[in-house]
C-alpha cells in the first residue's frame, strides 16, 4: 500500500470513529435529577407541556419535587414512566416556611412513601444559622422513613463550608443523602471532603450553570480542572439536572409567575455540553447511570 493510500485510509478510520463517537454522544441516555412543577410554574405552563419538553429533549427519566407535594403527583400523572416523584415537605403553596411544624408532613410522608407514590423525599432547604435546622422533630422523622422505605433524600444547604451538610451526612450513614447543587457556593476542595467522609453521599450538579451559582466551568463549558480531577477520581458519585427555575432569569421578583421552564432547554444543552468533554464511560455514569442505581430504577430498553 502506498504511502497516499496508507493516510487516506487513516483519514477515514478517524471519520469513522469520530462519527461513531458523535453518534454515541446523542444517543446518550439522560436523567434530570432535579426538575420541579410547582404551583406558580402551573401558573404559566401546564403538565403536558413539561411533559413534551423533557421527550422533545431527549430525557430518559425525570426526578420532581413540587410544592405543593400532590403537583409531581399530576406531573407522573401526565408523563408516566418518565416522572420520577419524589416527597416534598413543603405541601401547601407556603409550605417552605412552616414544614417542620407541623406534623401532617410526616403523615403525608409516610402515606405517599407507603403506596409507593413516591421514590424519595426532597428538596429539604437548610441555610446555616437559620430555622429550621437539621435536628428538628420532623426532619429526623422524615429521615427515619426514608431508611425504612429506602429511599434517597435530597437535601439543599447553603453555608459557607461543608461542615453543615458533613453534620447531616454523618449523622445518617445508613441513607442515601444527595447534596444538591454540590452545595451551591462551595468549591470543589470542600466536597472532596464530603466525599471522603460519607460513602453514602451523591453530589448533584443542577444550578452549577453560568446563570446561576456558576463555577463549574469555564467559557468553552469544560469542566474546571479541580471539579474534573474529582468526578474523574470518583466517577460513581455524581448526577446532574436542570432544576428550571426563576432565578434563571435574574429577573423576576418574589410575586412573580416562576418561568423558568421557559429555559429549561438552554441548561440541559449547557449540562450535555460539560458532560461531553468527560470520558465515554464516565459521561454514562455521570448522565445517567448514577442516578439509575440511586432511585433503583430498570436499565432502559434497547
Amino acid at each position: 500500500m502506498s504511502s497516499l493510500s496508507k493516510f487516506r485510509a487513516s483519514i477515514s478510520i478517524i471519520i469513522v470513529l469520530l462519527f461513531s463517537l458523535e453518534r454515541a454522544q446523542a444517543q446518550m441516555p439522560f436523567a434530570d435529577t432535579h426538575i420541579h412543577f410547582n404551583w406558580d410554574q402551573k401558573e404559566i405552563i401546564d403538565a403536558s407541556t413539561v411533559v413534551n419538553k423533557l421527550r422533545q429533549a431527549g430525557v430518559d427519566f425525570a426526578v420532581v419535587s413540587s410544592t405543593p407535594s400532590t403537583l409531581a403527583l399530576e406531573l407522573k400523572q401526565a408523563g408516566d414512566d418518565l416522572i420520577v416523584p419524589i416527597f416534598s415537605p413543603y405541601t401547601h403553596e407556603l409550605g417552605r416556611q412552616d414544614w417542620y411544624l407541623d406534623q401532617r408532613t410526616v403523615e403525608l410522608a409516610e402515606a405517599g412513601l407507603r403506596q409507593r407514590l413516591y421514590h424519595g423525599i426532597g428538596e429539604v432547604h437548610f441555610m446555616s444559622g437559620f430555622r429550621p435546622r437539621p435536628d428538628n422533630r420532623i426532619f429526623q422523622q422524615l429521615m427515619h422513613l426514608a431508611v425504612k422505605y429506602e429511599v434517597p433524600v435530597l437535601i439543599h444547604v447553603d453555608s459557607g463550608n461543608e461542615q453543615a451538610f458533613l453534620d447531616i451526612c454523618r449523622r445518617y450513614p445508613q441513607l442515601n443523602l444527595i447534596f444538591a447543587h454540590a452545595g451551591g457556593n462551595l468549591a470543589a476542595r470542600h466536597i472532596r471532603t464530603i466525599i471522603s467522609a460519607c460513602n453514602n453521599v451523591t453530589i448533584e450538579f443542577s444550578a452549577r450553570d453560568p446563570w446561576r451559582f456558576d463555577g463549574l466551568t469555564d467559557v468553552t463549558h469544560r469542566l474546571l480542572d479541580s471539579w474534573r480531577a474529582l468526578v474523574l477520581e470518583y466517577p460513581d458519585r455524581f448526577i446532574t439536572g436542570t432544576d428550571p427555575v426563576w432565578k434563571v432569569t435574574r429577573t423576576q421578583t418574589w410575586d412573580q409567575a416562576d418561568d423558568g421552564w421557559d429555559y429549561f432547554e438552554q441548561l440541559i444543552d449547557y449540562h450535555r455540553s460539560w458532560i461531553a468533554d468527560l470520558p465515554l464511560q464516565v459521561q454514562l455514569k455521570v448522565a445517567f447511570e448514577n442516578a439509575r442505581r440511586l432511585y433503583n430504577l430498570p436499565q432502559p430498553r434497547q
